[in-house]
């Protein structure tokens, strides 16, 4: 992946985490920053593949 588009996505689940976090009181709330942590952390170990390939 190209580091732009890294950029994008990483922006986007930024997004995603303060919307679920601006309706935390909201039952849709929790479950939005869920679905957040969990798209950053499998960017994070994309990321972290790509960088630790040899070839």
């Amino acid at each position: 992946m190209e580091f732009k588009i890294l950029l994008i996505l990483l922006g986007l689940c930024c997004a995603i985490l303060t919307a679920g976090f601006c309706g935390r009181s909201q039952r849709w709330g929790p479950w939005t920053m869920l679905i957040g942590i969990s798209f950053l952390l499998i960017l994070i170990m994309v990321i972290i593949y790509k960088l630790s390939r040899v070839v």
